[in-house]
């Protein structure tokens, strides 16, 4: 009968405390936002740095070694149009022609391979003299190599165009021909695309 003064007591210092805890709680979160918005305020406030032209002169830079990859496309859209029909081929589970049609894709390499090798230094020094310019043999050995690793993604990227072709054996034959053409078409343009562009500081002098 005693107890109930105490254990009113005992709740109201309870809650007392519960109303004190949560009081402190909302003051930290009211300094949290106060900060948070001054940093804002500042951010709002920081000048900002306006770019109106950039101008790139590229017959002043020097370069003394060859080094990485010149990514000379073979096509501008090349990894994107490759990308988008291997994504739609995915989705119309068209069978891999990587792996259905090894020995095509390993005879057009092979003889892509031979172009780079033997004939493609001389289309570089033929489109040189054109332009009545010249480059060290390292250089065109660097370009070579650069295009080389394009290759066999290409030779891919023209073989799906021709799903439907490549399920008929006697057509085998016209689509080597045809993927071996437009290969050496994409390898002569991007040869003449990429030296027509290059700085002049990157050529040597041309014997007149």
């Amino acid at each position: 009968m005693y107890s109930y003064p105490y254990d009113i007591t005992a709740y109201v210092r309870s809650l007392h405390l519960y109303i004190e805890q949560q009081n402190q709680r909302i003051s930290q979160i009211e300094a949290t936002l106060k900060s948070i918005q001054t940093e804002l305020n500042q951010i709002r406030n920081k000048p900002t740095t306006q770019i109106e032209r950039i101008e790139y002169k590229f017959d002043q830079l020097k370069v003394e070694t060859l080094e990485g990859t010149l990514n000379i496309g073979l096509n501008p859209l090349n990894g994107e149009q490759i990308e988008d029909f291997t994504v739609s081929q995915n989705k119309m589970n068209i069978p891999d022609i990587r792996h259905t049609h090894k020995d095509l894709i390993r005879e057009i390499h092979d003889e892509v391979d031979s172009y780079l090798n033997n004939d493609c230094s001389i289309y570089i020094q033929q489109t040189l003299n054109q332009k009545r310019a010249s480059l060290p043999d390292e250089h065109v050995g660097f370009i070579v190599e650069d295009i080389r690793k394009q290759i066999n993604e290409r030779i891919i990227f023209y073989l799906e165009q021709n799903q439907a072709e490549l399920q008929d054996p006697t057509k085998l034959a016209e689509i080597y021909e045809t993927t071996l053409s437009k290969l050496k078409n994409d390898i002569q343009n991007s040869i003449t695309a990429y030296l027509s562009n290059l700085p002049e500081n990157m050529k040597e002098g041309f014997d007149k």
